[in-house]
Order: structure tokens, then sequence, then C-alpha cells
């Protein structure tokens, strides 16, 4: 019989630029799924300060270094319940703006992923990234990290690096994918990007999807864990408020 881990995706309407409110509201979540007993704990895509920033001066007044306050507020509860917490902000990094996801443990900061594929209001102040994705070894599993539209799971052929056939992640080089998105209304439960990543790479895969409305974008929420076998934990399209939603993963 397979090993089995408890993992959660959190997700709520951050508001937009108010990095103060939406930290407290995702540290209050990440708490409350942690006590719980999740072992891996997914926040949605950029939920620090809202998706639809306008400029780089906007994404700038929410931007942090990747071991700034923002990751630091997670830290004790990582510590605590000796868990794992992915978390979406706008990255300061080396002078440019990313759309980027921190994997935060017990000892600190274990690993950070940026968008690539960008998507909407990205275009207007991130940095289509280069880098490669995170993969961080945790007691449950090998985990890493996607944001968005990343979750096609290859880099466009415009990027300097790029390969033919090229994935950030591979069949069977990770256990577990955080999946940070914000996701729009018009899109079935699961949407199949989503198992898609899971066929693709054979892992177990995290999505938090936020909820509510931000200047002329909605979001329906419809968070997730799908384990590797395509077996889905969800409250479907009805699951469209502030909450947490738990799965096993298969290890």
């Amino acid at each position: 019989m397979n090993d089995v881990a408890i993992v959660a995706a959190a997700q709520f309407n951050p508001e937009l630029l108010n990095v103060q409110k939406n930290l407290a509201v995702a540290t209050e979540l990440a708490f409350e799924a942690a006590a719980k007993g999740a072992r891996v704990i997914v926040l949605p895509e950029l939920c620090t300060s809202g998706f639809a920033l306008r400029s780089p001066r906007e994404a700038m007044e929410c931007a942090q270094e990747r071991d700034g306050y923002q990751t630091e507020a997670f830290i004790p509860i990582a510590n605590r319940y000796n868990c794992y917490i992915v978390f979406g902000y706008p990255e300061l990094y080396e002078g440019k703006l990313y759309n980027s996801a921190a994997i935060v443990g017990p000892s600190g900061l274990a690993g950070n992923s940026q968008k690539s594929n960008l998507w909407g209001n990205d275009n207007i102040w991130a940095q289509p990234s280069e880098a490669l994705h995170a993969l961080v070894v945790t007691p449950v599993g090998r985990l890493g990290a996607l944001v968005c539209r990343d979750a096609m799971n290859h880099y466009r052929e415009s990027y300097a690096f790029y390969k033919p056939g090229q994935k950030f992640y591979s069949k069977g080089s990770v256990d577990m994918i955080a999946l940070l998105t914000n996701w729009g209304g018009a899109y079935g439960y699961p949407d199949s990007a989503w198992v898609e990543l899971v066929e693709d790479t054979r892992a177990n895969v995290i999505v938090s999807n936020r909820v509510g409305t931000e200047r002329d974008l909605k979001y329906k929420g419809g968070s997730c864990c799908i384990d590797r076998n395509r077996r889905i934990y969800t409250h479907g399209s009805s699951f469209t408020e502030s909450a947490i939603v738990g799965g096993f993963v298969i290890l």
C-alpha cells in the first residue's frame, strides 16, 4: 500500500495593493491548514498583491526580495507544524520584477519559482523568467512550484535557452507540484490543463485558485488537489468563497 500525505489548497480574495491585509489573511489560512495536519499548503498566485497590477510602480509597491518580510511571515507556521507553505508574490530580483512563488519550510525560504509564460496584466510589469523552477526535497517528497500558465510545463520558443521538448518538470522528476493560479471564470472543474499537468509529470498537483472580482477580471476559485492517479479533491464549481480544500496525495 502506498504512503499518503495530507495537503491543502487555500483560496481567498486578495485586495489589490493591500499587502498587509492580504498577508494577514494568507497566514491565517496557512495556520488553519497546518494545524489540521497539512504538510504542504498552497496559496494563490500573487496573493499578497492582487493580480491586476497596471504598472511597474504598482508592482513595486507590493514587491519584496524572495527572502523578504512576506516570506518571513510564514516561517513561524512552517516551523511550528513542520510543513511547507507556497505563496505567490511580486518579486524584485536583480533590479527586475517577476511574478513568483516562494516555498517556505521549517527553516525558512526553501525554494522559489518565477513565472515564465506570462498572461494579461503580467506583461505590463513582469519579466518572463528563464530561470529553472524550484525543486525542494521535503519529508513528504520532492516539491516543485509553477505559476498559472506555466501549467503547460514548457518554455516558449522565444526563450534564450529553448530546446524542443524541454519541460519544467519531466515525468518522474517531482512528486508534488504546487500550482498557484488566478484562473478566470469561464472554465470547467477541474480545468483540463490541471489534469494534463498530472498526466504529463505523474506528480500530485495542488491547485490554489483565487476568488472574487478585481478591476475587470473575475475568478471562481474551484481549488483542488489531484493525486497522480487523477483522484480529485475539490468542492467543484460551487467552491467560490474563501476557504481551504484538503486532500491526500500518493508519495
